[in-house]
């Protein structure tokens, strides 16, 4: 766990789904940001439904919160 990426998720304006899936990945984030919790992880972690953590990780990425390097065979790693 990162605090110093959570201690910066928690002031940012963003959907309740967008917030919940990004403290779950600050959580899961070591100091250099990086984590590759799945879909099903994130899910299990903030009670939200696949597709729901799928378009929070869209919306997040789009708003430039994170970057997705996505892993033929393996799980996609996520860069905060």
């Amino acid at each position: 766990m990162s605090t110093l990426i959570m201690g910066k998720v928690w002031p940012l304006r963003m959907s309740s789904a967008q917030k919940a899936v990004a403290i779950s990945l600050a959580d899961q984030a070591n100091d250099s940001g990086v984590c590759w919790p799945s879909v099903s992880t994130l899910s299990n972690r903030t009670c939200l439904s696949e597709r729901a953590v799928q378009a929070a990780l869209r919306d997040l990425e789009t708003l430039r919160f994170l970057a997705r390097i996505f892993r033929q065979g393996h799980s996609t790693h996520y860069h905060l």
